[in-house]
């Protein structure tokens, strides 16, 4: 009988040993799951910050549909997705290119003059001071960034927009937005960048914002472009282009920061574009 409990409570204490083990082996295994799948979590996650900070929006779009998100943090992806849709066409082309510096050509400038990015955040702070009361070291810094370069400028200009405006505005918008259209794409392709939209001038740099080799040639070529794009739609174009030295870099205020061009380039693309 003794014998018998003995091996009774044997056959008890490895039962309950055994059940004991197969739960705690399939409560680790479960918490590794977890562990796995809140780590893909993760990794998407910080895949589609990274493609929205940088406007990459197809792919932010691309990772959100494809990626195992919980339904709040897809839903909350896909707000910011559909915000940065709606105005990423107002921001500047300084910072949506700011990461294409890379090219295989050699370049025409000076060892001074070599593409130099500098899109500067827009910094806002509860205590800035207003732009009478800048400080001193706000703005050294903002001239520490000026770099002085060898770029090409170019500056375009819609003719008859004055005719357009006066008699018919649905007709002047269409003919607008074929002129922006072509001008924005043509100095895309060439490596040029849209710098400023004031009324029906266009001012584009070439070297200043992305390295672009041989600069000089790809500004003339993108204007001829535009000139052979909108001449089938019986729209003129008149462009003032120039190459030569200028200060390159963010200007402005702790509210509003832009990238500038400064300097004579500029001005004769200007002057050349009037006359």
């Amino acid at each position: 009988i003794g014998l018998g409990n003995g091996v009774g409570y044997f056959i008890d204490s490895t039962a309950l040993f055994l059940l004991d083990f197969y739960f705690t082996r399939g409560f680790a295994y479960g918490l590794q799951e977890e562990k796995r799948s809140m780590q893909n979590v993760i990794t998407a996650a910080e895949w589609i910050a990274h493609c929205l900070s940088r406007f990459d929006l197809d792919s932010a779009e691309t990772a959100i549909t494809t990626s195992p998100l919980p339904p709040p943090l897809h839903d909350a992806f896909t707000n910011i997705l559909q915000n940065l849709h709606s105005y990423k066409p107002y921001l500047p082309q300084s910072c949506l290119q700011q990461d294409d510096n890379s090219d295989d050509g050699t370049d025409e400038a000076d060892d001074s003059s070599g593409a130099v990015l500098w899109a500067e955040e827009r910094r806002v702070c509860e205590e800035s001071p207003s732009s009478s009361q800048i400080s001193s070291a706000y703005l050294d810094e903002s001239v520490e960034k000026q770099k002085r370069m060898r770029i090409s400028y170019t500056v375009s200009n819609l003719l008859g927009s004055h005719e357009f405006v006066a008699g018919n505005a649905e007709a002047y918008t269409s003919r607008f937005t074929s002129y922006i259209t072509a001008v924005v794409g043509t100095v895309s392709a060439h490596k040029g960048v849209v710098g400023v939209v004031v009324g029906d001038h266009v001012h584009a740099s070439f070297n200043a914002v992305k390295r672009c080799a041989g600069h000089a040639k790809s500004s003339v070529e993108a204007m001829v472009a535009v000139r052979d794009a909108l001449v089938c739609q019986c729209i003129g174009v008149v462009s003032g282009v120039s190459s030569g030295d200028a200060h390159c870099g963010p200007l402005g205020s702790r509210e509003l920061m832009t990238f500038c061009a400064i300097g004579k380039t500029v001005v004769a693309a200007s002057a050349m574009e009037r006359f």
